[in-house]
This record gives C-alpha cells, sequence and structure tokens, in this order.
C-alpha cells in the first residue's frame, strides 16, 4: 500500500528553485500581512469586472511513484473564464515601482502558477491555458500584469521535471517520520511515578488535541506541566494528529525546560528532531547584524548552497542545538538564523518565541500560515501572552523622528525630503486637534487616510535611495524610519473596532499610535487554524479572562489544578496597610518597620516586591536609612543578563539577604530558587499596572468587566507569580506576607489560591 504525502505547491517551488543570497536590506518585514491587502483588493475588483471569476481556488495534483503518492495543493488566487478562454491569476503585492518589473522579476512566481495551470488542464481536458501575473502595487493600487499561454504538454514537463527531483526529499523525510512513529507506539512516560495532577494534566491534553479542541489549563508549580503537555502531544503525532509540536515561550528558562523533555524522551527511545530557534541578534556570527551579501559572508549564494547543507545536516546530526546548527553555518558560510529556520520545516518539534507564531512582522509564514493546520501548539506561560500581543499589533509614530529624518535628508535627496516634509506637516495638521480641544491626549477609531496615504509614498520613494545610499550620513537612521513606516501602514490594514488610534503630546513630542485594545481576533486566527492548541501556565485565573483575550469561546475546555505541594508548607500573611497610590508615600516608615520584622521572625533569603521602581527607591533608601544596608540588595532598572545572574548569586543558604525588587519585574517570574535560597517573600499591594491612557482604553472598552481586564486580573497574576517564587519544590518550606488593605475585601480575597488561609500578621 502506497504511503499519501501531501505537500504545498509553494513548498515544493521554493525548495526547488530558489536561488541567490539573503538580502534584508528593505525588503518586507510586513509581507504576511501585505500579502492579504494586495490579494483581497485585486479579487475584489476582478469580481466586478469578470461575469466568471473565481477566488481562492483550491487546487490539486496527485502524483504517483509507487511507494508514495504525492498530493501537492494548493490554491490559485483567481480563475477567469472569458470569451471561451480560461485565465489562471497569481497575484503579487510589491511596493517597488512597476517600471521596475519585468516579465521575468522572479521565476518562482510563474512557476507557482504553472503548476495550477497543469492541475486545471488535466482536470479539465484543456490542451492549453493562459496564465497571468499580476504585480499589485500596495503604494499606488496599481497593477502590471504579464500573460503567457502554455500548452499542457509544456506545463507536464515542467512540473514534473520539479516534482521528481523533489520525491527524494519526502522519501528521506517520511522514512524518519515511519521510524518516528513506531518510536512513538512503544514509548512510555519518561518518570517511573506521576505527580499529584500530573496525569490528569496529561490526560486531558491529549483528549483535547485527540478532539482537535483548544484547551486552557491553569497548572501550579511542580505539577510538571512541560513533560505533561509535552507527551501526550508526542502520542498524538504517533496516531496521525499533526506533524509537528510547537513550544512556544517568552522566556529562556521554559524554552531550556522544554529541551530537557524532548532530550529525556529521545533518550527513552524516541525518534525525534526538534530545535530552538534562536532570535536573529542572539544567533549571528557576523560581525554585525547585517543580512545581505555586501555585509555578510553568509549571507552570500545562501538559497544555492543550502539544500546540500540540510542534507548534510539531517544524515549527520540527532539533534540542532544552537551549537551545531553554528557548525555547519560556519563550515559552508551560511546564515545560522536562517538555517534553523529551514531545519525547522524537517523538525518533529519546534521551541521559539510567541513573535514567530502571532508577530506579523516576524511570523514564520511557511509554519504558521501555509501549514498551520499541522501544528499541535503548545503556549507556555500564556499569561505573558495578552500584553505581548497587544505590542505586537500595535504601531507608533514619533513626530520627532521625522523631523530627525527630515533634517537628514534635506539638500541631499529632494524628492524624498518632499515626502517626508509632507508627513511632517500632517502631523501637525493631527496635532490640531488636540490643541483646538485643549488636549494633551486624545483617542478614537480613527484610521487617518491622509497619513497612511502620505507614509505609503514614503515606502515608494524610498526604494531607490535604499539601494544606492548605502554607508551614507544617516543611511541606518532612515532604514529603521522605513521600517517603522512600513509596520504602522502594515497594521493599519488589520484595523478594526478591536483598535484605536492614540494621539500624544508634550512640550516636545507628539505621537500617533495604532493600539490593539482586544487581540483575540488576531491571535485566534493562529490558534483556531492550528490542529490543535494547548493554552498553559501556573497562573491563569481567571480562565475566562484568559478565554476571552486568547482567541477562546464557550467551546474551549478548561481545566485547573491545586497546586501538588503541602498546602502547610506554605504560610501566607496579611498586614492590611493602605497601599492604595494616594496613600502609599506616606505609609513608607510603617512598611520599612513590616518589612523588617517579617523578615527577622524567621532568619533566610526574602524578597521584598514593590508595586513601581519609584516607590522601591524611597522604600529602600528609607530602609537602609534606619536598619543600614547590610544584607540587603535593591533590584536597578534595565539590567543585563550578566547583572541578574550576579543578582541571584545572593542567594545562597545562610545568607539572610533581603532583596528588594519590583513586582512583575524580572525577578518575579522565571526565577527558581529551590530549598533554602528562598524562604519568603513580601508583596506589596495589589500588582497593578500603572496608570496609563492604554489600560484606561482597556477599561472602557471592555464595560463592566473592564477594570479587572485592565487592572485587577493582570495586577493579580504578577502578585501570584511573584509569591510563586518561595515553594519550587515538595521540600520546600516558606512564607508569604501580602501588605494591603484590598486583600480584605472579598474580590481581592476571591482571587487568591483557595488554599491559601491568610493569618493577620502584626
Amino acid at each position: 500500500m502506497s504511503l499519501v504525502v501531501r505537500e504545498s505547491v509553494r513548498g515544493i517551488v521554493e525548495y526547488i528553485l530558489q536561488q541567490g543570497s539573503l538580502d534584508d536590506r528593505h525588503v518586507s518585514r510586513t509581507r504576511a500581512i501585505e500579502g492579504t491587502i494586495a490579494h483581497g483588493k485585486l479579487q475584489s475588483d476582478n469580481a466586478k469586472i469578470y461575469v466568471e471569476y473565481e477566488k481562492e481556488v483550491k487546487m490539486e495534483g496527485q502524483f504517483d511513484y509507487g511507494d508514495i503518492v504525492l498530493l501537492v495543493e494548493g490554491r490559485a488566487d483567481g480563475i477567469i473564464k472569458e470569451n471561451d478562454e480560461i485565465i489562471i491569476e497569481e497575484i503579487k503585492s510589491t511596493y517597488r515601482d512597476l517600471l521596475y518589473i519585468e516579465e521575468d522579476y522572479n521565476p518562482l512566481h510563474w512557476a507557482q502558477s504553472k503548476f495550477y495551470g497543469y492541475f486545471y488542464c488535466k482536470d479539465n481536458e484543456e490542451d492549453n491555458i493562459s496564465i497571468r501575473l499580476s504585480y499589485y502595487n500596495l503604494n499606488t493600487n496599481e497593477v502590471k500584469s504579464f500573460q503567457k499561454v502554455f500548452s499542457f504538454e509544456s506545463l507536464k514537463e515542467f512540473v514534473f521535471n520539479i516534482v521528481d527531483q523533489y520525491i527524494d526529499t519526502v522519501r528521506l523525510r517520511e522514512n524518519f517520520k515511519i521510524e518516528r512513529d513506531k518510536s512513538i507506539k512503544d514509548l512510555k512516560f519518561p518518570f517511573e511515578t506521576y505527580r499529584k495532577g500530573q496525569r490528569e494534566l496529561a490526560v486531558n491534553c491529549y483528549s483535547s488535541i485527540k478532539q482537535g479542541g483548544l484547551l486552557f489549563a491553569q497548572a501550579p508549580t511542580g505539577i510538571g506541566k512541560t513533560i505533561s503537555t509535552i507527551f501526550p502531544s508526542v502520542k498524538n503525532l504517533g496516531e496521525g494528529r499533526g506533524e509537528r509540536i510547537v513550544y512556544l515561550t517568552s522566556k529562556t528558562i521554559t524554552r531550556v525546560v522544554a529541551e530537557e523533555a524532548y532530550t529525556r524522551l529521545i533518550n527513552n527511545g524516541l525518534k525525534f528532531r526538534f530545535i530552538t530557534i534562536t532570535a536573529k541578534e542572539k544567533a549571528c556570527i557576523n560581525n554585525e547584524v547585517k543580512c545581505n551579501p555586501d555585509d555578510c559572508p553568509y549571507a552570500v549564494d545562501y538559497f544555492s548552497k543550502i539544500n546540500s547543507v540540510i542534507s548534510e545536516v539531517l544524515k549527520e546530526e540527532s539533534t540542532f542545538s544552537r551549537t551545531v546548527i553554528e557548525k555547519y553555518a560556519r563550515k559552508y558560510k551560511v546564515c545560522p538564523f536562517e538555517l534553523s529556520l529551514d531545519l525547522s520545516l524537517w523538525c518533529d518539534g519546534i521551541i521559539c518565541d510567541y513573535n514567530y507564531a502571532f508577530d506579523p512582522r516576524a511570523k514564520l509564514k511557511r509554519i504558521f500560515e501555509d501549514d498551520n493546520s499541522k501544528n499541535i501548539i503548545l503556549i507556555d506561560e500564556a499569561h505573558n501572552l495578552v500584553n505581548r500581543a497587544r505590542d505586537m499589533y500595535s504601531g507608533e509614530i514619533f513626530k520627532s523622528k521625522v523631523l530627525s529624518v527630515t533634517r537628514l535628508l534635506k539638500g541631499r535627496v529632494p524628492k524624498l525630503y518632499k515626502v517626508v516634509n509632507s508627513i511632517n506637516k500632517e502631523l501637525i495638521e493631527i496635532r490640531r486637534e488636540l490643541e483646538e480641544r485643549n488636549l494633551n491626549v486624545l483617542y478614537h477609531n480613527v484610521k487617518y487616510k491622509e497619513l497612511i496615504k502620505l507614509l505609503r509614498l514614503f515606502i515608494a520613494e524610498s526604494d531607490e535611495y535604499l539601494v544606492k545610499s548605502k554607508n551614507t550620513n544617516g543611511y541606518e537612521e532612515i532604514l529603521d524610519f522605513y521600517y517603522e513606516v512600513r509596520s504602522f501602514v502594515a497594521l493599519s490594514e488589520l484595523y478594526s473596532e478591536q483598535y484605536t488610534t492614540i494621539l500624544k503630546k508634550d512640550k516636545n513630542e507628539f505621537s500617533i499610535k495604532i493600539f490593539c485594545i482586544d487581540p483575540s481576533k488576531n491571535i485566534g486566527e493562529v490558534i483556531n487554524g492550528s490542529c490543535s492548541t494547548v493554552v498553559f501556565s501556573a497562573t491563569l485565573s481567571p480562565v475566562k479572562y484568559y478565554i476571552d483575550l486568547l482567541g477562546g469561546n464557550e467551546e474551549s475546555f478548561r481545566v485547573k489544578f491545586s497546586s501538588p505541594f503541602k498546602k502547610e508548607n506554605l504560610s501566607t500573611y496579611l498586614y492590611p496597610l493602605d497601599m492604595r497610590y494616594v496613600n502609599r508615600y506616606n505609609n513608607i516608615d510603617k512598611l520599612c518597620t513590616i518589612i523588617n520584622g517579617f523578615i527577622n521572625d524567621l532568619k533566610g533569603n526574602y524578597m521584598i516586591f514593590l508595586p513601581s521602581f519609584e516607590y522601591l527607591k524611597k522604600v529602600y533608601s528609607r530602609y537602609v536609612e534606619i536598619y543600614g544596608e547590610e544584607n540587603t540588595i535593591v533590584q536597578g532598572e534595565g539590567l543585563s543578563e550578566s547583572d541578574k545572574e550576579e543578582f541571584l548569586n545572593k542567594f545562597e543558604g545562610g545568607a539572610n539577604v533581603a532583596a528588594f525588587s519590583v513586582v512583575g519585574g524580572m525577578f518575579s517570574e522565571g526565577v527558581d530558587l529551590p530549598g533554602d535560597k528562598l524562604i519568603g517573600a513580601i508583596i506589596v499591594g495589589v500588582g497593578f499596572p500603572m496608570v496609563s491612557i492604554e489600560n484606561d482604553i482597556i477599561r472602557e472598552y471592555f464595560g463592566i468587566n473592564g477594570f479587572d481586564y485592565a487592572y485587577a486580573y493582570p495586577g493579580i497574576n504578577k502578585v501570584l507569580q511573584s509569591a510563586g517564587r518561595v515553594i519550587r519544590t515538595e521540600t520546600d518550606k516558606g512564607r508569604v506576607l501580602l501588605v494591603d488593605n484590598r486583600y480584605n475585601n472579598f474580590k481581592y480575597r476571591s482571587m487568591l489560591p483557595q488554599e491559601w488561609e491568610l493569618e493577620s500578621y502584626k
């Protein structure tokens, strides 16, 4: 019986035909959005022009190689039938002046449409067909088209030539998959016993993935979330559900834990390839991060070399660590970051940051758009995704940056200067809305189309400058602004009722910001398009808040586990001091007394979490004035990784360190200090985010739930994360003191874990 394998037209064409060097000097960082814009606009126009027009036509061809039947599938952008002529149309978006685009601008574009032409002729017994390649300029809305007639026989020869070259690649991948699935069948859970709640979490994950569902799981520290989500996902892969597991997280430590989980399973007999995608800036081995053939030897002829490099890596290596990738990158002079992206297509497991899945400017299109239905997505530390997503789908233009670019261009690049000057004038015009109302801030659901039009014009006029003016004065600053403009314009195309536009001014600055209030729709497109998704965290409460904001609905599965640790191992206390913003500065002396008393009741290492850096400085300064600075350390702003490591190295048994830090900061999450390295935490306040225009907009937008969604729930999450630093293992014992009288209110008390039995501290 033949093995049936599905592949995309685009994937095959790019793998076989792509040649040349990497060059990101001014390649779009927002292609995913831009492509959608171009297709939608041109398809809409075509529907009005042609009587018989179909868009997004799914097409498929079958190629029988005996042991393997290859099903190649894709979507033709459009099929036009007019005057007995059939035209297959492929649409490509561009910011380039259409004068520079000739018939053979990109052979891959013709190749893709030739596949669709072959499929159509074969299915409909046509002897020939017309293929139209249409380039849509996103700035001018102009279209330039090229059209050719191809015979069925010539298309057949072209397509089979490519597929014949590709079939060996398919065999290599599928042979490994057969080995993988066989090993999965015999794979056992890698520990002799399950922790409390661990088996139930694994079973819930397995069942949810089996049903193709979306699961929200709150699983506290100690359950073993990582292996309990990865193991059932692997089991589902072996049973034919999904083709890869994508583990998304925002922190280095959780990536390491995921790597260790896969490695443990591999050591237990699993045949499995996994890779961690390291950010380009960290992965780069060139002198500077400039990914083009003039500045980087690892970019030269990358596409011409990469297939043979991947073949060797697959034959020689079983794991693709950062060290392994760098070894082959240096050996063959190829970019390590791009190599990791290309290798990921051969992997059963991918570990990466949220932005590779959700950020339209960084999304891995091949994995999360072309192939998303094959992904089992695991989202770790998911409480972080809400704010991260808002940032991903928001963009801002600062008038000061526009002025700076204007000065750099004046007298040197007249046409470009004229456009940027017009942008500056338009910003002045928009700023008048604030001045006329005597306001410093204004927000409303307005897109400012004239500004967008001018920004598009800047992108178009920048093309020639960015090619010819490299290494000239101000080039890098103008290039940075170019990327900011492209991002802003692309995000404007996502504009909807879930967005608002914020105008802000102070003495020396004015800005316009596209702000995503509710990211659920954008996130939901990825999550709901996957094979299945599991969203999990130690602090995912209340679950409705996360379901509402992370793309879930009433049908989403949900499960909550209590801590596996003995509740008597954690003593929890409350001191009801007034910590509301208006009164907290009057209570600093009293707070210092409380802190000193608590850390001296039981000697050991403590973290004291304060509501903000400003308040931290005031409290710490007063504390050392009263009690001295011996055995105290304080978190500085903007710490490097080495600074962070130095800070944490102070936490040794018997050190009696009092560490003053910020709730919601780098030490309140992702820090593991087991045993007597940390025996207690003092958490001051209810963790509210800073009052800001953005948070007030969120409060207004969500109506009856607004205050909770903007302030209360994100705040209590920070509190719980901070408290979670204390008990890390089954044998740990510790104590937590909450300082805020709002915890006497039922609303705030009900948001705390049920097992916390707060005692009064006096």
